[in-house]
């Protein structure tokens, strides 16, 4: 019984015999049909190709016949000599067509017919050469009374060019009823010709009829067999499946119905793909279990980096990817860092070090998107572990943004097969999942943290901002070969207005001061509150000298604001010292000591005026 349901079998054997049952039925009626097929197609390829083109060219010999039958007893009739010559003329060469047609049928070749009389063109097409002997005796036997019809026409000539204006002499009729008679006689034997190639056609008829008839009784029998047989072992296979299933759907409604026992396992009744599918779910049900459980610790977890350890040490010891590194990125900064393995941060690992710099450089940051080379080696140029090693990097999306990065290097060629990796990679993106939403809250708390970093009246950036992000800035700035453009701005005389007008007013004159800086420099430039009255500018990728026309456009503006208060307005100036980076020297701090050189040089000049840095100004051994 276990043979004939084939319940032993995989799903895959069974249905690979059962379709091997239905396709050798299907074999069996399209070799019936097509066998059919191939012979009447061949048969009438034959009679297509073969007998039709003998067939017209059999009635063009008749046509060429009568028609030179036609030109004698035009001869006979003309009333001078040059017309009796035309006449004589067109029945010879219509003689000579037909012995030249008959010429093509027992060697083969092409046969263009058209009128003689009018030139007009009637068909063009191939003869295949007459293959039988008694066909070939046949028309060499037409061939020969032929040339005697054609002495015989020659013979009316003479008479009617010899007897002069009594053409209607005794001869001449003589001479052309031999002509006419000869020429019956030859139609009669081209005719016969012709009705012998019709009952090829007629018995073609016959064939298909009888060989049609014979084939649909065949692929009656042979269908009506093979439905049973499909029916029958159908039933065996579907009986095969649908018990083994019908279990596992019970257990499965079974798990539906309640809090979900993950110590519940499915009963393995069956060596087949449904054996194996009850494996798979009891093994789901321990992963999805080793998952909670995972999800419920990290929960718990005090820090992100905590929980970045752990994630790493289940992608090491219980996924088996050993070579996993997982970077932290932070956008507000555009740095990413290593914070799995802990050891590793600050380090060079898998990838250069430029991506940690500048976090924009990496295309799994850049894309949001998962990196892998498996299917497209070098596709990332950064990583630097060579050819015979394959990377997969995968975003952890935090806030809708790339908030980390996890990395897993396979560096031995021979585990490297795509099908292992993608599965082992699909049960880490698992457990990416369940830690994006715990690490965006421990990332949020981190940054309620950070915010120290913004100055609370102006929004602008504060020293503490500058402190962290100028190694960035000046990395950024070297590589991309461009400058970086200080300003140091003070408001002149000051602490008279927070002593005149109040520290509302100054306040208000702060805030109005650096909208105006705020509008006078672009987006991707950098505006930090460096003191009380005191504002450090940051021009990203300017050119040289770019960075005293925005320093004199901001003064100007200042000069132009009046700003608002109870019973007026009020108008202040703004002196501003500048510096370049790296031209004026390869130290950040020294270039923005520099700028604040100049700065009071231009107080000292006056104040409310642009002043650049030159090295006279620098009088001391070190900033």
């Amino acid at each position: 019984m276990n043979f004939l349901t084939f319940k032993d079998l995989s799903i895959r054997r069974k249905f690979i015999l059962f379709s091997i049952g239905t396709l050798f039925w299907l074999v069996v009626i399209g070799t019936i049909g097509l066998v059919t097929m191939v012979e009447m197609s061949a048969k009438s390829k034959w009679l297509v190709d073969v007998i039709e083109p003998q067939q017209k060219t059999g009635n063009i010999i008749i046509r060429k016949l009568r028609g030179a039958s036609i030109s004698a007893h035009k001869m006979v009739l003309s009333k001078d000599d040059n017309q009796e010559h035309g006449n004589y003329l067109k029945a010879k060469n219509r003689l000579e067509d037909c012995r030249s047609y008959l010429n093509v049928l027992l060697t083969g070749g092409r046969i263009m017919d058209y009128s003689r009389g009018t030139g007009q063109f009637y068909a063009d097409f191939q003869v295949v050469a007459l293959d039988k002997s008694e066909q070939r005796e046949f028309i060499t036997r037409i061939k020969a009374l032929i040339d005697e019809l054609e002495s015989s026409l020659e013979g009316l000539n003479e008479a009617i060019l010899n007897q002069g204006q009594a053409r209607r002499a005794g001869r001449i009729v003589d001479k052309l009823s031999e002509y006419d008679s000869m020429t019956r006689d030859i139609v009669t034997i081209v005719n016969d010709y012709t009705n012998s190639l019709d009952k090829e056609w007629i018995n073609f008829k016959d064939i298909i009829k009888t060989r049609l008839g014979i084939s649909i009784i065949i692929t009656i029998i042979i269908f009506i067999v093979s439905v049973c047989l499909s029916g029958a072992f159908g039933f065996l296979i579907s009986i095969a499946l649908s018990r083994p299933i019908s279990a596992i759907i019970t257990q499965i409604k079974a798990l539906a119905t309640g809090e979900i026992d993950l110590t519940k396992k499915l009963e393995v009744t069956s060596k087949d793909e449904i054996g194996q599918l009850s494996l798979e779910f009891n093994r789901l049900m321990d992963a999805i279990g080793h998952e909670a459980t995972f999800k419920n610790i990290i929960e718990e977890d005090e820090t992100a980096e905590d929980i970045y350890l752990r994630l790493g040490k289940v992608f090491v010891e219980h996924l088996g990817l050993e070579n996993t590194v997982i970077f932290e990125v932070s956008n507000s900064r555009n740095k990413m860092r290593i914070v799995f393995p802990p050891e590793a941060e600050g380090t060079e690992i898998n990838c250069k070090r430029d991506i940690q710099v500048d976090c924009e450089l990496c295309r799994t940051k850049r894309t949001g998107h998962t990196v892998s080379s498996l299917e497209y080696p070098d596709v990332c140029k950064y990583f630097t572990e060579g050819r015979g090693s394959a990377h997969i990097c995968m975003p952890i999306i935090i806030g809708g943004n790339v908030g980390g990065i996890v990395q897993v290097v396979c560096s031995r060629p021979e585990k490297c097969e795509i099908f292992d990796m993608k599965k082992d990679l699909g049960r880490a993106q698992q457990y990416i999942s369940e830690v994006q939403p715990v690490l965006e809250a421990k990332r949020l708390m981190r940054t309620l943290k950070e915010s120290a970093t913004k100055d609370a009246l102006t929004g602008f950036y504060n020293r503490r901002f500058l402190e962290e992000s100028c190694d960035n800035i000046v990395a950024g700035t070297l590589r991309r070969g461009t400058t970086l453009g200080l300003l140091m701005c003070d408001l002149d005389f000051f602490k008279q207005t927070n002593d005149v007008y109040g520290h509302d007013v100054g306040d208000l004159v702060l805030k109005e001061t650096a909208s105006n800086i705020g509008k006078s420099v672009r987006n991707t430039d950098i505006v930090i509150r460096y003191g009380g009255e005191e504002f450090l500018v940051l021009l990203v990728d300017t050119k040289p000298e770019d960075a005293m026309t925005v320093a004199e456009k901001i003064r100007e503006t200042l000069e132009e604001t009046k700003v608002k208060m109870a019973g007026g307005f009020i108008q202040k100036t703004i002196s501003i010292g500048v510096s370049e980076f790296p031209s004026d020297t390869q130290n950040f701090w020294e270039c923005v000591k520099f700028a604040d050189v100049a700065l009071y040089k231009a107080k000292e000049t006056g104040r409310n005026r642009v002043v650049r840095f030159a090295l006279e100004m620098w009088t001391e051994d070190k900033y």
